[in-house]
């Protein structure tokens, strides 16, 4: 078992046992201050949440401003009957339109009706 699983189990089992803690005390306490303390609980809660959240949107904002790293190919250039990278896609008949999404450059479509 790798590291990351022995944490996960870990931290599973800890987050079970306080939460069966959690729920014996606020059993004993009573509807009313269990009522309270529910609140505080779920307050903290929420507030521990809020940094990763904010942290998470700037990551976002950031990604759609900074342009994307260019690469740069040390193959060659895709010469008609030869493959680049090991793709080779023959024979093949497109109806309708094509429409390709991402970042294809190179690419020759023969429209035969």
């Amino acid at each position: 078992m790798g590291r990351g699983r022995v944490a996960a189990w870990v931290g599973g089992a800890v987050a079970g046992a306080g939460c069966v803690v959690a729920g014996v005390l606020l059993v004993r306490a009573g509807l009313d201050d269990a009522d309270k303390w529910a609140s505080v609980i779920g307050m903290c809660i929420a507030a521990a949440g809020l940094p990763p959240a904010v942290y998470s949107i700037v990551l976002a904002r950031r990604s759609l401003t900074t342009p994307p790293p260019t690469q740069v190919s040390a193959q060659p250039a895709a010469q008609p009957g030869h493959t680049v990278g090991g793709h080779v896609v023959s024979g093949s008949t497109i109806e309708g339109d094509n429409i390709q999404i991402g970042r294809a450059r190179d690419v020759d479509i023969r429209r035969e009706r």
